[in-house]
């Protein structure tokens, strides 16, 4: 699937030019020849040195039950669920008249405004809106409305976790590698849901999913379980994977432990079986097709529903679920590099170690994962750029936008050089037509 063997070629050929030695292999790597070499691969000439990669924001409220409400549950909300029905839960708490208590949330930086909901017995809503910027603080007292019923129930909100196979070697940029779309549902006391939905597997390669928790302790968690025994290494028509075909990841247990004792959710071995199709087995080898990013199905492509499953945690003490939020889980993927297992992480873990080695190369270039802070994000189609900015040669003024998402004044590359800049560009509307899969 990949284009970068042409340039990683070239890597190798100057590492033999300069007597590089041990920084050739595929374990080691000289940072100023591959800062150099990034300059030829990277579709942006230069990004946000201080940039984090990072759409959303992180914020403890302190939330005021009041009295006389008859209050079963908290919400809190992207949009004001009376006027749109695309209203969806960043957080959600059991709750009760006259409780106080504070509750974290993650939500996407381009609103400016979230709304709270306390929902009574009988699924009426008592609304409050709120600026989280401006304010840490939930009441009840001035509310927007009062025992409204909705027509339609509020959804989790997902964030789109979104992967680029080659790390440590350059990406091809178009983020399909592997997307999952991740939603954490707390409607139950003592249980937090992961709702996984495996949206796109783009890669040429096995590769195996897993997500780090790591402000949960394993102490702190009586069981793990999925809804209906679902598996990801089962595929829909009832295969199991087997351990012998699939060489990237053995671990079939839900639950493991990573180097430092946190938990980690074991969400699939392959994501190629995981997309659950049936696979065809040559002479002891499994084909792999790309799921989801290119329209219509041929011998190497192929459009499916996205497969959810949902992993649940049950806690021993609710307390630790107020704080938890999409910011706060280190989705990752693993891949086989060199006859090593390496992990593939977001931005804010990428240092990270969790089940195995990671060797992170920090380098200022674009990173082989983003964080898109909606379910609805429309990656982009096999081999399209998700969007870049280049300065032309002859005016340093002028930009030439181009990519996925290339919409000016709401492009990945005004984002990807000041990351203040553009942080609603992952926005449907904004997207290229022909180079996004829209489902």
């Amino acid at each position: 699937m990949k284009k970068v063997a042409y340039v990683f070629a070239i890597f190798i050929c100057i590492c033999a030019l300069t007597g590089l030695g041990t920084s050739c292999n595929k374990n080691v790597f000289d940072i100023d020849v591959y800062d150099t070499l990034a300059k030829i691969k990277s579709p942006v000439d230069t990004v946000d040195p201080n940039h984090t990669w990072i759409l959303s924001e992180k914020k403890t409220l302190k939330v005021n039950v009041n009295a006389g409400v008859g209050a079963k549950m908290l919400q809190i909300l992207t949009d004001d669920p009376v006027v749109t029905t695309e209203a969806t839960v960043l957080a959600q708490k059991s709750v009760r008249d006259g409780d106080q208590f504070s509750i974290n949330i993650s939500y996407p930086q381009r609103l400016n405004t979230l709304y709270a909901a306390l929902i009574d017995a009988n699924g009426r809503y008592t609304i409050s809106s709120f600026r989280p910027a401006f304010s840490n603080r939930v009441d009840f007292s001035n509310s927007i409305y009062q025992s409204q019923s909705l027509s339609y129930t509020p959804l989790p909100h997902y964030y789109a976790f979104c992967y680029e196979q080659e790390f440590p070697e350059f990406g091809d940029y178009d983020y399909n590698d592997v997307v999952m779309h991740i939603a954490l549902d707390h409607s139950v006391e003592k249980i937090i849901k992961f709702h996984v939905r495996l949206a796109a597997v783009g890669a040429d390669e096995p590769l195996a999913g897993a997500i780090r928790l790591p402000s949960i302790k394993m102490e702190d968690i009586d069981s793990v379980y999925t809804e209906n025994d679902k598996s990801f290494n089962v595929n829909m028509h009832g295969e199991e994977i087997a351990k012998q075909n699939m060489s990237v990841h053995t671990y079939r247990d839900l639950l493991l432990e990573s180097k430092k004792g946190e938990p980690v959710l074991n969400l699939f071995a392959d994501a190629h079986w995981a997309m659950g199709d049936i696979r065809t087995n040559e002479y002891g080898v499994y084909s792999r097709k790309q799921y989801n990013v290119a329209y219509g199905t041929t011998t190497t492509t192929t459009e499916l529903m996205p497969r959810e499953i949902t992993f649940a945690i049950k806690v021993k003490d609710d307390l630790v679920l107020n704080y938890l939020t999409l910011d706060d889980i280190d989705p990752f993927i693993i891949r086989m590099y060199a006859n090593n297992r390496r992990e593939i992480h977001t931005f804010p873990y990428r240092t990270v170690d969790a089940l195995y080695e990671n060797k992170y190369v920090d380098i200022q270039n674009l990173p082989w994962a983003l964080v898109i802070p909606t379910g609805d994000f429309c990656h982009p189609l096999h081999g399209q750029n998700i969007g870049f900015r280049m300065k032309t040669d002859y005016n340093d003024y002028a930009e030439i936008l181009f990519g996925a998402y290339s919409y000016e004044g709401h492009s990945f590359g005004e984002w990807s050089v000041n990351r203040t800049k553009a942080t609603d560009w992952y926005l449907k509307e904004y997207g290229t037509r022909g180079q996004i899969f829209m489902w």
